[in-house]
């Protein structure tokens, strides 16, 4: 390692409270999502959706006062910003259509195939070049899914589609991030998507509304403030540590599934959603090394020249 690489890597109680931070979040995020899980028997999906965005927006709000005022949810893509609103509208009703309908811990196998999408999708839309390993790492994380369900089975759900469409908007989102997000901020990024999402679930309020009671407001509340503070929490997380050591953490939210919904619903993975699952994740954890790797350029050996990167 050269004097230049060590110097550029973040010190060690930066990744330590790097990592501790985003194993809360991805916590959080499952409480959040178990909430959810609980709100919609009583609840319409757009309600849940309108009430989750809006007690988000309060931190998000917050982070843009301490960073700097409102000047910094100024925006000059404000196109990139509805797209990006409108799939994450997308994104949201298809996972919490999945919470509704499934085990958490099912729905989470499935929603945990966005580097398979991300990485496929990003060679029709981005250009990017994808070598054979991660193109095979993507075929054997399909497989998985396929293994997850089962077609041809008669068990294919449309809580497990709902999953589909959640996994496939937020890589799309992210995607439309790599591709022209780079003059846009982190807290930007999230208050125009979480207003976007307001003014829909505003928009669909005629096709039904359940006055909540005091008690289910608080879960509302309580999960909106979740979903906004994890979301800060992750984004200081990958700004204290790589990326590479933050992202494996969000399969900690497997975890998590698998007790709330035991603790809560008695619910039991059965072992074709662990296989295709374990699968899955398998896969994608391949892809963030691979990505990783690239990220790194190898140093030449005799000259100590800088070789290129090879798409692997």
């Amino acid at each position: 390692m050269t004097v230049l690489a060590a110097a550029a890597l973040p010190r060690a109680p930066s990744v330590s409270v790097g990592i501790a931070t985003a194993a809360i979040a991805f916590a959080l995020f499952t409480t959040m999502d178990t909430v959810v899980k609980w709100l919609s028997a009583g609840y319409p999906l757009h309600q849940i959706i309108l009430f989750n965005s809006s007690f988000a927006l309060l931190p998000v709000l917050l982070v843009a006062h301490h960073r700097g005022g409102l000047s910094t949810l100024r925006t000059r893509r404000p196109l990139l910003h509805l797209a990006r609103g409108l799939i994450s509208i997308a994104g949201a009703f298809g996972a919490f259509y999945a919470y509704s309908r499934m085990p958490l811990a099912d729905a989470y196998a499935i929603l945990f195939a966005s580097p398979l999408f991300i990485t496929a999708l990003s060679v029709p839309f981005l250009k990017e070049q994808v070598g054979w390993r991660r193109w095979l790492a993507v075929l054997v994380g399909f497989a998985g899914i396929l293994i997850m369900l089962r077609p041809g089975s008669g068990v294919l759900s449309l809580g497990a589609l709902g999953a589909i469409v959640g996994s496939m908007s937020y890589s799309c989102g992210v995607l439309l991030v790599r591709w022209a997000g780079r003059t846009e901020t982190a807290v930007s990024f999230a208050f125009h998507t979480h207003g976007t999402i307001v003014l829909a679930g505003l928009a669909l309020t005629p096709l039904g509304f359940v006055a909540p009671t005091p008690g289910d407001l608080m879960l509302f509340a309580l999960a909106g403030l979740i979903n906004g503070f994890a979301t800060v929490m992750v984004t200081s997380a990958f700004r204290l540590a790589p990326a590479a050591v933050i992202a494996p953490f969000q399969y900690s939210q497997m975890l998590w599934g698998v007790l709330f919904g035991y603790v809560i619903w008695r619910d039991i993975p059965d072992v074709t959603i662990l296989i295709g699952g374990a699968v899955v994740i398998a896969s994608g954890l391949y892809i963030l090394h691979r990505e990783t790797v690239r990220a790194v350029p190898a140093i030449a050996p005799a000259a100590g020249t800088l070789a290129p990167k090879q798409p692997a």
